[in-house]
């Protein structure tokens, strides 16, 4: 195993992590998974991304691709309440921006085993297990291209809200919302289809001042009233993080992204700094939209979700929708083959006699 610096991804095979940054997290950094490495009956294929809370990787049981997620040490409440959040949301649902929850063990069911534990080198490590889907990290996608089509931009946005939508009806909150956190693939149009690997804090509103930590999230997208705890918390938060991806995409950097490592700088930018700007005269409505949603006055920002997407729907063209690929019907084929196999044998068998 590797430790690894959550924020400057430094990586050690020892364990010993030093820079010159007076507050660098180095004695709390995470272990990681080698390539090859197993943990219980599932090896390790490749590290995906490593986010503040767990890492996610590539990996193999027995015969099947997966996606594996562990949790660091500390954060294992948070990847329970996520996957018992999941699993609720899934008997409802198959949402196509959440991940496909399966059972932690191979001869388990998700009902009974939506997350699991397995000790590795003396130490309890809790995992979620998803199906497996190829794309790329919205943030390796933005390193790539940092302006993504403007359309690309709002259809991603807008299939983020409505998994966030989701939650806060069902009485949830995300709150942690960044380009760390989404996947994106590639359907067969070429339009960019998101997937959250990551619910955020994933509790009710009565379990926040318990599970909210400023350690879930990178800082650049956390939220001014979620910096201190002060004032209102609630759906304009949510707004506020999709705000914050929209524009990042628009605009080719993030909001608060390059202004120190130092989490306390951060901090006093996102609360004290004049409001960012797109830049993008080039858009009509989008930029506002993404400079509202993003507002430091909690209570000028779109009231929620909804009225966030109708904002976004009533300024650009609707999300195409997805054609799943032709899947064939093997059986069908066979039955048909054997029946025109049966005709030629037939045919030839007359011919032979009319000769």
């Amino acid at each position: 195993m590797k430790h690894i610096c959550t924020r400057c991804n430094r990586i050690s095979i020892d364990g010993n992590l030093w820079c010159q940054e007076r507050d660098c997290p180095a004695e709390n950094t995470p272990e990681i998974f080698d390539d090859g490495e197993w943990i219980g009956n599932i090896q390790i294929v490749k590290l995906i991304t490593v986010l503040r809370s767990s890492a996610i990787y590539a990996a193999r049981r027995e015969n099947e691709d997966i996606l594996l997620k562990v949790a660091h040490y500390g954060f294992e409440d948070k990847i329970k309440r996520e996957a018992h959040l999941l699993l609720n949301l899934q008997k409802k649902t198959a949402h196509p921006v959440l991940p496909v929850l399966l059972p932690a063990y191979k001869n388990g069911s998700v009902d009974n085993y939506p997350y699991g534990k397995n000790s590795f080198e003396g130490k309890t490590r809790y995992f979620e297990v998803f199906k497996y889907m190829e794309g790329d990290l919205l943030r390796d996608s933005l390193h790539r291209n940092a302006q993504p089509w403007y359309l690309d931009a709002g259809w991603i946005t807008l299939a983020l809200a409505d998994a966030i939508l989701l939650l806060n009806q069902n009485s949830f909150f995300h709150f942690c919302m960044s380009p760390d956190i989404i996947m994106i693939r590639t359907d067969k149009q070429n339009v960019p289809r998101p997937v959250l690997l990551d619910l955020g804090i994933a509790c009710q509103p009565n379990e926040l001042l318990k599970a909210w930590n400023t350690k879930h999230v990178n800082p650049a997208y956390i939220a001014p009233e979620l910096i201190a705890m002060q004032g209102k918390v609630g759906l304009p938060t949510e707004v506020y993080g999709l705000g914050l991806v929209l524009f990042e995409m628009l605009a080719g950097f993030p909001a608060y992204g390059f202004i120190s490592r130092r989490e306390e700088d951060i901090f006093n930018s996102i609360l004290t700094a004049p409001q960012p700007q797109t830049g993008r005269v080039d858009l009509k409505n989008l930029p506002d939209i993404a400079e509202k949603a993003i507002n430091r006055n909690y209570e000028q920002r779109f009231k929620d979700v909804m009225e966030y997407a109708r904002q976004l729907q009533a300024n650009m063209p609707p999300v195409p929708q997805e054609k799943k690929g032709f899947k064939v019907n093997w059986r069908a084929v066979g039955v048909v083959m054997a029946a025109l196999l049966a005709i030629s044998l037939l045919v030839t068998l007359v011919m032979v006699i009319a000769l």
